[in-house]
């Protein structure tokens, strides 16, 4: 017969080593997701002018992407972001 357990007492939390799991940083900060934010917008609003085949749109959301990591670089530089370690 196959041993029964109930649930939750199957892990032993005295066998983990927190020091080796770390926050890895996900980069969980204004200045990332603002980043992310705007190459998303950026991506959404180039794809809609290649759609609809307007070169404006297209470039606009082009440029809004590459503003992305620029601003998020800016911020993180005005201290938003995670510090260099």
């Amino acid at each position: 017969m196959a041993a029964t357990t109930r649930a939750g007492n199957d892990l032993d939390r005295s066998a983990i080593d927190y020091d080796k799991i770390k926050d890895p940083g996900h980069g969980n900060t204004p200045a990332a997701w603002m980043g992310v934010f705007l190459m998303l917008l950026g991506s959404t609003i180039l794809a809609i002018g290649l759609v609809i085949e307007n070169q404006t749109m297209l470039y606009a959301g082009l440029a809004v992407v590459v503003a992305g990591p620029v601003v998020g670089l800016i911020m993180r530089a005005a201290g938003k972001g995670k510090p260099r370690s």
